[in-house]
């Protein structure tokens, strides 16, 4: 049931990476052309449009070069968007088509299809980290861009555990209630929220302290491409996931599907 899962969702993550890799190569291939030109620009950028596209003042480097819209923006989103469409769709797919009755019919008991099918969505949501990792660390070097691969490994791992943050929250949403639109709706307005927060934490002082209520805090670009992997912030994405998916088990078990 997994693999099945997999095989018909893979088009949307495939496709996504892809497009996400060819941004990676058009980044890679200006990287020696514009880095040394940027200095002029940091004074004159709008604090607004650093909140969203990332500090020019790091862009001489190649790790901060790509924690200049590529990782803050352009993949976040991609990723968290596709992982909010199959974290209401993998089992909202399926009832809605009436094949889940024949899946509970089966000898799989409610918690095996459950398991199975967020294996699937995680799997998933692994496709476009991975390809964005091997595009810079394969083709970065034929246009003499050469980051520190640990770091971008680290955030391609933090990328994919924000995805699957947020793809438990619709996950969730739609094993507890059944309702493919209302999670794909509640996963949008949580992760709108979380960014608009995160772009005013950096925007005004005041609301420094709040942006740790939002998951791409913890998702810590440009922190991660510059220093390294943050464990800690990590083990948070990890956490608010596990817990999404026993609240689903739960959820999923006790309802009653033929409602």
């Amino acid at each position: 049931m997994m693999w099945q899962t997999v095989r018909q969702n893979y088009k949307l993550p495939l496709f996504l990476g892809i497009g996400i890799s060819v941004v990676a190569v058009l980044f890679s291939a200006l990287f020696n052309k514009f880095s040394d030109q940027l200095s002029p620009f940091v004074s004159m950028m709008p604090a607004g449009m650093k909140a969203v596209v990332g500090d020019l003042a790091i862009g001489t480097t190649p790790e901060g070069w790509l924690s200049i819209e590529l990782f803050p923006l352009v993949a976040m989103v991609g990723v968290v968007i596709t992982a909010i469409i199959l974290g209401a769709g993998v089992v909202g797919r399926e009832e809605d088509s009436g094949t889940l009755e024949l899946l509970l019919a089966s000898r799989r008991t409610r918690v095996t299809i459950v398991l199975q099918k967020y294996a699937a969505m995680a799997g998933l949501l692994v496709i476009p980290p991975v390809l964005l990792c091997m595009t810079i660390a394969l083709i970065g070097p034929l246009f003499d861009f050469h980051p520190n691969l640990t770091h971008v490994a680290g955030a391609c791992v933090s990328l994919w555990f924000l995805g699957i943050s947020f793809g438990s929250i619709t996950f969730v949403t739609q094993a507890v209630t059944g309702r493919r639109g209302l999670a794909v709706g509640a996963g949008s307005l949580i992760f709108l929220a979380m960014y608009a927060l995160s772009i005013t934490a950096k925007l005004i002082e005041s609301w420094k302290d709040y942006d740790v209520w939002s998951l791409i805090h913890y998702y810590n670009i440009p922190g991660t491409l510059m220093d390294g992997l943050d464990l800690g912030k990590l083990v948070v994405l990890i956490c608010v996931s596990l817990v999404a998916l026993g609240v689903a088990v739960i959820g999923f078990y006790r309802r009653d599907t033929g409602a």
